[in-house]
């Protein structure tokens, strides 16, 4: 290349660095202008999204690109970048705000995963939180002397331990004669049904509800917290009133029907990713070479994968073993795969079309208005 080449190359990347300094500047200024509409949404109550605003900023960015002769996908690109990053701050701000009474909060297990959470979430909404937890780890917030001692200065007492010892804690809890309300927050809900039956008939005060998210998640937007209604409706009003006015969506579920859901959307879901996992692993090709001519579809499918088998084995192990729907859940897995199979052995493409829009078809009924919030989570 000749000097003045080079010398060119070098101008326009000093004029790209320079351009790169005044989007972000722009940037900048836009991320404290929706801070501000953060803080008002707080004091008014406004729900944190509002689709059919999001959809004028995606159509203003396309037509901006169309006049500048700019391929469109980049302006509807760029508004869903900028509409996450708005959700991203404000989320935290809208997800603070609690219009009842402050509360002071035991969470038993406060040093787990969800402990953690849950210990962060209630005091950024302003409540006095204690935790108590065998482990002898450093907590942010103060540690309850006992347990006893923590039960008795609570109005609500979340119990965020492994499933397998819920029972018991509750029980423990529930011979202090709390006059708290104890929250079990458990993935599954049929192995405690005869214990909170029993500390409810002795005048316990129990609410069931479930996180559909784990410790990592950072906002709310999107996230779903199952309310199982089967408790006193003042106890389930005062828990459902924590997240009432965050960005969560709140999904009411009878008791009994809980654990055949979580067969599928958590059960089936983990199967499936071990499985593929397994399978790969059986395969004989190595990971690396896989990842040299991956397929946009394999690595979507692999990045979930991999999350899944990180996961704690005990809590994913449970989640199957303590779930009296999980065999209905492995039939389901193996006549799937059995019937693919069927249809190659015999080189039936009808069959294997049929299946296929049979498929489709059920993903089509739950295209319904109103969801978009949950795709985008996912996508």
């Amino acid at each position: 290349m000749s000097d003045s080449g080079d010398s060119r190359l070098e101008e326009h990347r000093r004029e790209i660095e320079s351009l790169d300094a005044e989007i972000l500047g722009l940037v900048r200024r836009r991320i404290a202008i929706v801070e501000s509409i953060g803080r008002i949404k707080s004091r008014t109550g406004t729900p944190l999204r509002n689709f059919e605003v999001e959809e004028k900023v995606r159509a203003r960015l396309r037509g901006l690109c169309h006049e500048l002769g700019v391929e469109e996908r980049l302006g509807d690109e760029l508004a869903v970048f900028l509409i996450r990053k708005a959700v991203e701050v404000q989320s935290p701000i809208v997800d603070a705000v609690y219009g009842g009474d402050r509360l002071r909060v035991l969470v038993v297990g406060g040093l787990g995963g969800m402990g953690r959470w849950l210990s962060r979430f209630l005091n950024t909404q302003g409540h006095r939180v204690q935790v108590h937890d065998t482990a002898s780890r450093e907590s942010m917030f103060p540690r309850a002397a006992t347990l006893e001692a923590g039960v008795e200065d609570a109005d609500l007492v979340f119990v965020a331990v492994p499933m397998s010892a819920c029972a018991g804690v509750l029980q423990r809890i529930a011979d202090c004669r709390p006059k708290a309300i104890l929250v079990e927050i458990c993935s599954l809900k049929a192995h405690l049904r005869d214990s909170i039956r029993s500390l409810r008939e002795a005048g316990s005060r129990v609410v069931s509800i479930h996180p559909m998210f784990g410790p990592e998640a950072r906002l709310l937007t999107g996230k779903q917290i199952v309310i199982c209604r089967d408790g006193h409706d003042d106890d389930e009003a005062i828990v459902r009133g924590l997240f009432e006015e965050t960005s969560a969506r709140l999904v009411d579920l009878a008791f009994d029907e809980h654990d055949r859901a979580m067969a599928a959307v958590l059960g089936m879901a983990h199967l499936v990713n071990l499985g593929f996992a397994r399978a790969l692993s059986h395969f004989g090709i190595e990971f690396p070479e896989l990842l040299r001519v991956a397929s946009v579809t394999f690595l979507k499918q692999i990045v979930t994968t991999r999350e899944v088998v990180h996961e704690n084995p005990s809590l994913y192990y449970e989640i199957q073993s303590m779930n009296p729907a999980t065999p209905a859940v492995l039939d389901a897995i193996g006549k799937s795969f059995g019937e693919l199979r069927d249809a190659l052995d015999a080189g039936d493409f009808a069959r294997f079309a049929e299946l296929m829009e049979t498929d489709r078809a059920w993903f089509d009924r739950g295209d319904a208005p109103g969801r978009t919030d949950l795709w985008e989570a996912v996508t």
